[in-house]
């Protein structure tokens, strides 16, 4: 997926300034829902309850906090420079031409004049890779939550598990079925991950900070601090994402 979006962005490639100028934190007119969406997706909520689980089912324990804090840092790393790159090609390719995505396919008609159609190829490749690297995880949030609460361990194979995670299946089905647009129904979800946010950080910092819990690993002022600009953070992207709402709806029945 990574290597996909890169080549994707070296075919489209802007200016090195107009790159740095991208640092810049704003907001443009309209762009709050984006905004959200975007947080929804890079933050999400459902991979601080997941990674736990699957750090527990690898046998970490105390004696590896190296090994997960460099895993956490090689995640982090990947994730900003999927994301860099993904904004990059879209730069490229759809803010150069004033072109604008409400369909599945306009990135892909967008990138086709630039790179012809092994740009298509390697940009479908990473589209459909992106997807599949979030669906799985989406599906089994729910059952695995229960199997960790249930009997203490990440549990594939019951039931349960297959019973909640085929009925996720159904309901991702309702975009196809209804003839819903995929685009705007992949921001909506976004945006809903937003307002799950601060309450999955709020958790968090009550956990790690319990003595009888954490015992010697208890969050330092460091840590908590970290967390409590997460937390902010959170929470005015949460403001940002009513905001987008309501100004998207406002817009769409004026």
């Amino acid at each position: 997926m990574g290597l996909s979006f890169i080549l994707s962005m070296f075919m489209v490639l802007p200016s090195p300034a107009e790159i740095a100028r991208g640092f810049i934190p704003s907001i443009p007119p309209g762009g709050n829902l984006m905004v959200a969406a975007f947080v929804g997706t890079t933050m999400a909520a459902p991979t601080f309850i997941v990674r736990p689980l699957i750090i527990k089912e690898k046998g970490w324990g105390k004696s590896h906090l190296k090994e997960q804090k460099r895993d956490a840092l090689t995640s982090a790393i990947l994730l900003f420079v999927i994301s860099a790159t993904i904004m990059v090609a879209a730069t490229g390719a759809l803010f150069h031409e004033g072109k604008i995505v409400t369909k599945v396919l306009d990135m892909v008609y967008a990138l086709e004049p630039v790179g012809g159609k092994f740009a298509v190829a390697i940009f479908m490749f990473g589209a459909m890779s992106a997807g599949l690297s979030s669906v799985f995880p989406i599906l089994m949030v729910l059952p695995l939550l229960i199997g960790d609460y249930k009997q203490g361990k990440m549990d594939v194979k019951s039931s349960t598990f297959k019973i909640l995670a085929a009925m996720a299946c159904l309901v991702g089905l309702i975009v196809p079925v209804f003839g819903i647009n995929p685009i705007m129904a992949q921001i909506a979800t976004q945006v809903v991950s937003v307002f799950i946010l601060p309450v999955v950080i709020t958790g968090i910092i009550i956990l790690i900070n319990r003595e009888s819990l954490m015992g010697n690993h208890k969050a330092k002022l460091f840590l908590n601090a970290a967390l409590c600009a997460a937390l902010v953070f959170s929470l005015l992207i949460s403001y940002t994402g009513i905001f987008g709402l309501n100004e998207y709806f406002t817009n769409l029945y004026a």
